[in-house]
């Protein structure tokens, strides 16, 4: 028997304010054993972007709705946030969350100054001062920041032009949790994303939804 074809990994996007071609350039850089589904809702308006969640996934919980049953969403969530972006769907994942959904991933693409906190997020920065400045407000153990720095827009417009340094943490940073780095490696933010909806990928079996 062949290896069995895993379906495409749905990713939610919430973009910031700025042009949508810069949108455009961040879903080309994708794997393609992705599925990108682009927020339509306020960036910055938590309770849109939960709405737009549960049209777009489903219901986050089994509960019903006129004693009619509702679309449920099994498979945990993936989502990139950037800029603006970041603060509103902070907000939406946490209400998620408290729904009884599931994150597998929170990808804060230049969250700064966002606190994130309870939520399995992996910041990407576009410069060392915004990464190492985010971590106390809440990360993940791997995280990316642009070396050398480049503008916050083109973080997000042209990943694969972005080179930087995967930078694995001792453990998972938090509140006052400044640990040394263990490790860095170079790599462009287009490949860093990559390799990390892999690993969430490899996940993706309704076994492990439950």
């Amino acid at each position: 028997m062949g290896d069995v074809a895993l379906p495409k990994l749905a990713v939610a996007i919430c973009p910031g304010f700025h042009p949508a071609a810069l949108t455009d350039g961040w879903v080309r850089s994708l794997p393609p054993f992705t599925q990108p589904h682009i927020a339509t809702a306020l960036p910055i308006d938590a309770i849109a972007i939960f709405n737009w969640l549960i049209q777009t996934f489903g219901s986050p919980s089994t509960a019903t709705k006129d004693s009619q049953p509702t679309k449920v969403s099994k498979a945990p969530l993936i989502a990139i946030g950037f800029s603006a972006g970041v603060v509103g769907l902070t907000g939406a994942l946490y209400l998620w969350q408290q729904q009884g959904g599931k994150v597998a991933q929170f990808f804060a693409v230049d969250g700064w100054g966002t606190p994130i906190i309870g939520l399995p997020v992996c910041r990407l920065s576009h410069d060392s001062f915004t990464h190492w400045s985010s971590l106390p407000l809440g990360a993940g153990k791997v995280n990316f920041y642009a070396d050398p720095g480049v503008d916050h827009l083109q973080l997000w417009g042209s990943p694969a032009a972005v080179m930087g340094q995967k930078v694995i943490s001792q453990q998972g940073s938090g509140w006052l949790d400044l640990r040394p780095t263990v490790q860095s490696q170079p790599i462009t933010a287009a490949d860093f994303v990559s390799q990390q909806l892999q690993l969430e990928q490899a996940k993706l079996t309704p076994k492990s939804w439950s």
